[in-house]
């Protein structure tokens, strides 16, 4: 996953998430922190209507929180979660898994490295030189590592779920319906007295 992807929500700016989660950046242990996260049913119904999805049965994230360079961050762990969707075809529920590894680093805006690059792009930050890590800006001292791993699950949620054998429900009634369109334009007189039956 392309780490360059967090907004000014997951910064910690903006309405924060349903499993907001700060932490003070300047009080982490030299070791790092550990932070789980995993929501109860009430709060895994408001993220379902935030995310627009029928329903999240579990999430869950094991997150570790370290000092990253001088006066950066680096959030990274695992991240799973049950949901379901609608079929984007056929409206059923739909089951989807989600398996992700968090890995994402952070500067203060006051940061060296959250200097706006060369190009003239607005969101766009300098690639630390000792690394390929392209740090997100956040807004220090907290940092919403609930956010963080809201905007993760966000965008490993299938944006077209499918159940299995939709593709071949519609394929059937796409075909049926042009059948019926060529009989009813074959023999229009069997379609009106089709339609005068009904009526």
């Amino acid at each position: 996953m392309n780490e360059n992807h967090m907004d000014e929500n997951a910064s910690g700016s903006e309405l924060p998430s349903p499993i907001s989660q700060k932490i003070n950046v300047l009080k982490l242990p030299a070791k790092g922190l550990n932070v789980k996260i995993e929501p109860d049913a009430d709060v895994l119904a408001a993220l379902a209507k935030s995310m627009g999805v029928l329903s999240i049965s579990s999430l869950s994230a094991k997150l570790n929180i370290k000092r990253w360079h001088k006066d950066g961050v680096r959030v990274s762990g695992p991240l799973k979660a049950q949901l379901y969707q609608e079929c984007v075809i056929t409206l059923e529920p739909v089951e989807e898994t989600v398996n992700e590894e968090i890995n994402a680093v952070f500067v203060p805006e006051t940061s060296k490295l959250a200097k706006p690059a060369v190009t003239g792009e607005a969101n766009e930050l300098l690639i630390d030189a000792e690394g390929d890590d392209v740090p997100e800006v956040f807004q220090s001292p907290f940092l919403d590592v609930g956010d963080i791993a809201a905007e993760f699950f966000a965008l490993e949620i299938n944006p077209y779920p499918r159940i299995d054998g939709a593709e071949e429900e519609a394929q059937k009634f796409a075909e049926e319906s042009a059948s019926d369109k060529e009989e009813a334009k074959e023999n229009p007189f069997a379609a009106l007295a089709a339609l005068k039956d009904k009526l």
